[in-house]
């Protein structure tokens, strides 16, 4: 018992938490910043956490119960509109599609507020169950979420801390040609974050319905 208070109060679990903490805290924060200011925080944040988890040392739950969910779809939602606000035209890139991810096509588009507010689930979770917990709880949620971070958002992390970093240097001319494509585009249409993540889910049924036929 003693062994297991050392590690979830370790030097190292401690800064994950802290580093955890730092990021739900700016993605849920106004975002009244400019957006090149909004990128370069999740630039610097983005990287300490992929290494702080990386440190974390390896360690077996202890229940076999699955550890409390805080973060609902309406909170999701939330967050995913803010960021998309923020990033406007620089929200979406294209990408090759994971192994297990069923599509036709070579390249696919994702969003980076989709990314985000994966991650944010994942660590809200984690943080909110990991400072109410006893121990053996605080050790099953790390568990978890390490065990999420090595099979999913880790590479989630990965990817938008790469196409983030092609938004921080693309030349100011093409950014404000975009922005201005995008609003445009986005004139008299009313986006709806929920509305799209059902749709977008729909659509990925289908097309593995497709698929199997």
């Amino acid at each position: 018992m003693d062994k297991l208070h050392e590690y979830v109060y370790s030097d190292e679990v401690l800064d994950f938490v802290k580093k955890c903490k730092i990021l739900t805290d700016l993605l849920e924060d106004d975002h009244s910043e400019e957006r090149a200011i909004f990128i370069l925080q999740l630039l610097q944040i983005l990287p300490d956490l992929y290494s702080s988890m990386m440190l974390l040392p390896a360690n077996e739950p202890v229940f076999d119960e699955e550890n409390e969910k805080y973060v609902t779809e309406e909170k999701w939602s939330e967050i995913y509109q803010k960021i998309y606000s923020i990033l406007g035209s620089q929200n979406e890139y294209l990408d090759l599609p994971d192994e297990e991810e069923f599509d036709r096509l070579d390249i696919i588009s994702r969003d980076l507020s989709e990314d985000l507010s994966d991650i944010y689930q994942d660590i809200k979770d984690f943080t909110e169950v990991f400072r109410t917990g006893t121990d053996e709880v605080m050790n099953d949620v790390l568990w978890e979420c390490r065990t999420n971070f090595e099979n999913y958002w880790g590479k989630k992390l990965l990817r938008a801390s790469f196409n983030l970093h092609k938004i921080m240097i693309r030349d100011e001319e093409i950014l404000e040609k975009m922005d201005s494509e995008f609003k445009e585009r986005s004139a008299g249409r009313e986006y709806r974050a929920d509305e799209w993540f059902i749709s977008k889910r729909q659509n990925e049924t289908d097309q593995k319905g497709d698929i199997q036929d």
